[in-house]
């Protein structure tokens, strides 16, 4: 009753009986060491933190119906229950991560005779979040769920003689030379067209991938059209999978006629028959063929290693040749930061989770130096289920000064804010490091609890890690627990997703930000703050985006 109605009439169902009243106050308290910080009454349960201490902080009655109004849209997708795809598109800081959160504990009480948090899955973007989420959900009264990254998943889903270089480290080296070779290399593979190429390959090769040749076995002939005709009965299902079942059919009949010999040859010798009359005999090889029907320089493979690029539209083909275990146990999939995912990963990740998902993320905030998934994206890979589609546009994590500055530097769509009022952001130029990291030094030593420095790339991150010499953590891609009241220096790559105090953006300079993709850099930087945000702005070469 708490979350599901408002002030007013009531219901709910307890010893097969239903039971009806009113309820006629919701009151919210928030304690912390022992102190009230808190009283908060409100006809809706307000269930994401920021937006009680907003209520909280501003009593009017023109903020109540801005939250409440804000509470309902997030409930409607909490709640949804009929849809089998719910893709939340949200504006930096408009309550995504919650809204994930609070299905996950929606779906675990309400199908809690179905379902336990052992059968939910969360794909986040690195372990720092994971160690968020294992927190959250038991304060909502929910054990954990498991939680895992891209490269976890990876290494469970490929074939333990290859090796991969990591999603970070291939979108780190994106992100420091996004022009380069293995962006060129990316891009070919990051759309929705290389999707449909892979698939119009396989499907043209399918009738071609069996020899038009006749195999005779112990006496018996059986013809090649016999043969191929029987191989593309099962299209649907793998090669190796359809030459199985060939050769269970082949026994039959031997078995059917009697023995030449006295004994029938066993099934895998079979196998080994039908196997030679394949065109390819591994999944790597029809890959390498279709990487090189698009020209050369696209592929590169030595010492059975993958860039990540690769990984996924090789394991599309095996899903075509030998197939992939699916995580049949799994009946919700949740996947954090959407936009930072292909198209033909979602392709695949859609063949091994057959369940329900939540997908979540901004397209604004996409960490490749190309476009890759969109909304188009999602429609065509789903385009056999029901899946709804949700934009969330209103702001609130962020101030409304540091919305505003945000604004600019957002590529796509607006930002909607809310009056929550605080310092306008603040620009400050500087000439040499050292004199960037005084600034920094002062600005850390102020009450803010936790503040982020966020740099464009790793390069600059060690750069000011070699000045600094006050105390700070970093946030990097081995970081699997994030320290809170200190300062925190990272990447933008690393950032996304968290908030913090006070955020500081060192080296904006030309070199730095200058493309619309830099832009979206930029945009990602700046909404992590929460109350403060400082840019330090190179003074001899300023970022022409600011």
């Amino acid at each position: 009753m708490y979350y599901e109605f408002e002030i007013g009439k009531a219901r709910y169902m307890a010893m097969e009986r239903l039971f009806e009243g009113e309820i006629v106050r919701k009151r919210q308290i928030k304690f912390n060491h022992s102190q009230l910080v808190y009283v908060l009454d409100s006809s809706l349960t307000i269930l994401d933190e920021v937006l009680q201490q907003t209520l909280a902080q501003n009593t009017s009655e023109k903020m109540r119906s801005i939250v409440t109004t804000i509470q309902r849209e997030q409930n409607r997708i909490i709640r949804n229950d009929t849809a089998y795809n719910v893709i939340v598109q949200g504006a930096a800081g408009s309550g995504k991560t919650a809204i994930a959160l609070h299905r996950i504990a929606y779906f675990l009480y309400k199908f809690r005779n179905t379902l336990s948090a052992e059968h939910i899955y969360i794909l986040s973007p690195n372990k720092v979040f994971g160690d968020y989420i294992s927190s959250v959900l038991p304060e909502l009264g929910e054990e954990p769920v498991r939680s895992f990254t891209l490269d976890e998943l990876t290494k469970d889903l490929l074939s333990p003689e290859f090796t991969f270089t990591s999603f970070g480290d291939e979108l780190k080296e994106l992100l420091s030379d996004p022009t380069g070779a293995l962006a060129t290399r990316a891009k070919v593979k990051g759309n929705d067209r290389f999707v449909e190429m892979l698939q119009e390959y396989l499907y043209s090769l399918d009738p071609k991938m069996l020899k038009h040749e006749s195999i005779t076995i112990d006496g018996m002939t059986f013809p090649a059209k016999e043969l191929q005709r029987r191989f593309l009965h099962d299209r649907k299902e793998p090669v190796l999978t359809r030459l199985e079942r060939m050769a269970e059919d082949i026994l039959q009949a031997l078995r059917a006629r009697g023995a030449a010999g006295g004994k029938f040859p066993g099934k895998n010798e079979i196998m080994k028959r039908l196997r030679k009359l394949l065109q390819y005999t591994k999944s790597i090889e029809i890959y390498r063929s279709f990487m090189e029907s698009l020209g050369e320089g696209l592929f590169k493979f030595e010492n059975n290693h993958f860039e990540f690029q690769d990984v996924y539209p090789y394991l599309y083909v095996e899903l075509y040749f030998k197939g992939i275990g699916k995580f049949q146990s799994v009946q919700h999939l949740v996947v954090d930061e959407m936009q930072d995912y292909t198209p033909i990963q979602y392709a695949v990740l859609s063949r091994v989770f057959e369940c329900r998902r939540t997908m979540i993320g901004d397209f604004s905030q996409a960490l490749y130096p190309f476009p890759a998934i969109s909304k188009d994206s999602f429609e065509a890979i789903f385009s056999k289920q029901r899946t709804e589609y949700v934009e969330l546009t209103t702001t609130y994590r962020s101030t409304y000064e540091i919305a505003m500055y945000a604004q600019k530097f957002m590529r796509k769509g607006t930002l909607q804010q809310i009056a929550r009022h605080g310092q306008a952001p603040r620009e400050m130029t500087y000439i040499t490091v050292e004199q960037m990291v005084e600034y920094i030094r002062d600005l850390v030593n102020t009450k803010s609890k936790t503040t982020a420095i966020i740099c464009k790339t790793e390069r600059d991150m060690r750069t000011l890690q070699n000045h600094m010499d006050f105390p700070f953590a970093i946030l990097d891609g081995r970081t699997e627990k994030l320290k809170t009241g200190t300062t925190i220096l990272t990447t933008v790559q690393y950032a996304k997703g968290l908030e913090f105090d006070a955020v500081i953006v060192p080296f904006v300079n030309a070199a730095n930000y200058h493309t619309d993709f830099d832009r979206g850099l930029l945009y990602i930087a700046v909404t992590r703050a929460m109350h403060e945000l400082t840019i330090l702005v190179d003074a001899g070469s300023p970022s022409p985006l600011l």
